[in-house]
């Protein structure tokens, strides 16, 4: 029982005290209804701008996917994990478990790159470990200490675009 907790959204036009419950049910209808698959959802969240669109969407409604993870105490996970769990009924991975997947040998595509390039990879994979996709592509970045000390947009660009690069990490961090 939600006893003395609520959230507020908008509900007929106007902001309403709902349940905790009522709150996540509504957002994963919106959400669902916006992106019915996850295979949509991950297109979606891969990419900044329509990741961008979704949640804007959402917060018009006063729905915050922040407000899940509060509430199902899943500080440890991406939200990306939050609103796949709840709303696609996927096993959710703590960033950490995403993260490890790049493990000792990695994917097959960062294994056939140059040293130089895979150590920026995979300091890339720790920012996103410590603070999610945001880490990933906020422009400090590439100006924190690790990946500046090894000149991370450089060594990238030597094996090709980083952007290019960027996403390869991503579709790896969020495989099913």
């Amino acid at each position: 029982m939600d006893t003395g907790r609520f959230n507020l959204m908008t509900k007929d036009g106007r902001l309403t005290r709902v349940t905790p419950r009522e709150y996540q049910e509504q957002l994963i209808k919106e959400l669902t209804a916006a992106v019915p698959t996850l295979a949509e959802f991950r297109a979606k969240w891969m990419d900044p701008a329509q990741r961008q669109d979704l949640m804007e969407q959402l917060a018009a409604q006063n729905l915050l996917p922040e407000m899940l993870r509060e509430g199902a105490q899943m500080d440890a996970y991406d939200e990306f994990d939050v609103l796949a769990a709840l709303a696609y009924r996927v096993t959710p991975l703590t960033r950490e478990q995403r993260a490890a997947r790049f493990g000792d040998t990695g994917p097959d595509w960062l294994v056939q790159l140059p040293p130089l390039p895979v150590k920026v990879i995979r300091a890339i994979v720790r920012q996103f470990e410590r603070a999610g996709t945001h880490a990933l592509e906020a422009r400090e970045l590439w100006q924190t200490p690790e990946i500046r000390e090894l000149k991370g947009l450089d060594a990238l660009k030597q094996v090709g675009p980083p952007s290019e690069l960027l996403r390869k990490t991503k579709e790896t961090l969020f495989a099913a």
